[in-house]
């Protein structure tokens, strides 16, 4: 499997800072993915497939051919930005800031033991790390459909449910990974939280405003996943 990358890589004339950048990860990272340290995600193999142009089945086992990632379901993402709003807080409100940390620790948590993400969506290591382009926009069309209330207080944005939210998109045990990150860090407060993710491995080595890849969650400490 990496050797047919390293092989098109070269046989292209193509760097391999270059193709780090393409899959979002460091070229220390990608360096291993062809000295068959790791192998290539799911979503990787189809990134590199369509950058030469060539079938993703040369990427793949046979037993994974003819799967592809799966597009965002928004609904779905909508019921888990809701569903932590209500088991996130002890009163009925949380911080913008700590919601997006709940979802992410939700997306990568599942990966770290499914191998495949809650979502699809990319994540990105900003100041207040991390969080993907469409948490934001997502937020505020909840806010618009009526379904959320987000006031200021101060620096921070308080947000509560006006509605109860529906569950209908997570599987039982989606539902019950996303209950028990609530409760452990229900009654922590947004600075805990966001010094938690921090310290991950996935900030530590990634680049600032570079996208994440979801397998460096799998290099992480069991106890540290979230």
């Amino acid at each position: 499997m990496t050797e047919i990358i390293k092989e098109l890589r070269i046989e292209k004339w193509v760097g391999q800072q270059e193709l780090a950048d393409l899959l979002g990860i460091t070229r220390q990272t990608y360096s291993k993915l062809e000295n068959w340290k790791i192998d290539p995600t799911l979503w990787q193999a189809v990134k590199i497939s369509e950058f030469f142009g060539v079938d993703i089945d040369r990427f793949l086992p046979w037993d994974t051919q003819t799967t592809v990632p799966k597009e965002v379901d928004w609904e779905k993402y909508k019921q888990i930005i809701k569903n932590f709003i209500k088991y996130g807080s002890g009163r009925w409100k949380i911080t913008k800031t700590k919601l997006a940390k709940l979802c992410y620790l939700l997306d990568f948590a599942w990966y770290y033991y499914n191998l495949e993400s809650i979502t699809w969506l990319e994540y990105r290591r900003i100041q207040q790390w991390p969080v993907p382009d469409a948490y934001f926009s997502t937020v505020e069309e909840l806010q618009e459909e009526e379904s959320i209330m987000i006031n200021q207080c101060g620096k921070a944005y308080l947000i509560k449910n006006i509605e109860e939210p529906k569950h209908d998109k997570l599987s039982e045990d989606e539902m019950n990974l996303l209950q028990k990150i609530a409760e452990k860090w229900k009654n922590s407060d947004t600075k805990e939280i966001v010094d938690f993710t921090h310290q991950q491995l996935p900030r530590m080595i990634c680049r600032d405003k570079e996208i994440i890849s979801y397998d460096l969650i799998t290099q992480e400490e069991s106890d540290n996943v979230y």
